[in-house]
């Protein structure tokens, strides 16, 4: 009985250890990319959401002003609301908020369940011999994921990675979710 108490206590320190190897990683290497990714998955689906509300909204009202078909303002809120429509659709084809949410939400849940399999010492991570080797696989397949997001990043953008790379994992997002 105690051999078996030995284990399972050898086994929470082994995936204790683990989180802590993963947090500093992730933390510490990445400065926090897997947030980076949540927080702004989060904010391009809100702007995304906004932008098609606001286009729902201004084709209702054009709808209902019509009614006032013989008023002289008529002509001009009908046009006003055709120009924000226009302007809604085009910034959200401009800024891709639909495309990037799903993207950054995407790479965030990878990061994550990446995580959860090396702590957990699950699936590809089940039966290394060495701790290193585990964190080495943990390691490089976080960065095949970062490399993928980035891949696609590029892709919506029409264009490839400033000298045909693949922008290094430091670059700094700026507010707008570009990379700079």
């Amino acid at each position: 009985m105690d051999d078996d108490k030995d284990e399972d206590e050898a086994k929470a320190a082994g995936r204790e250890a683990r989180v802590a190897r993963a947090e500093r990683y992730l933390q510490g290497d990445l400065k926090g990319q897997r947030g980076w990714y949540s927080q702004h998955a989060s904010r391009f689906k809100a702007r995304a959401q906004q932008l098609s509300l606001a286009v729902l909204a201004a084709g209702a009202l054009t709808t209902f002003v019509q009614a006032f078909g013989t008023l002289a303002w008529v002509p001009v809120v009908t046009a006003f609301l055709g120009g924000l429509v226009v302007l809604a659709e085009g910034w959200q084809r401009i800024a891709r908020y639909n495309e990037g949410w799903a993207a950054y939400r995407l790479a965030s849940e990878r990061m994550k369940r990446e995580c959860r399999l090396y702590v957990n010492g699950a699936g590809e991570y089940r039966g290394f011999a060495e701790e290193q080797e585990a964190f080495l696989r943990f390691v490089e397949n976080v960065e095949a994921i970062i490399a993928e997001e980035q891949q696609i990043f590029w892709q919506h953008r029409g264009g490839e990675p400033p000298s045909g790379r693949t922008p290094p994992r430091e670059t700094v997002p700026a507010e707008d979710g570009e990379r700079r």
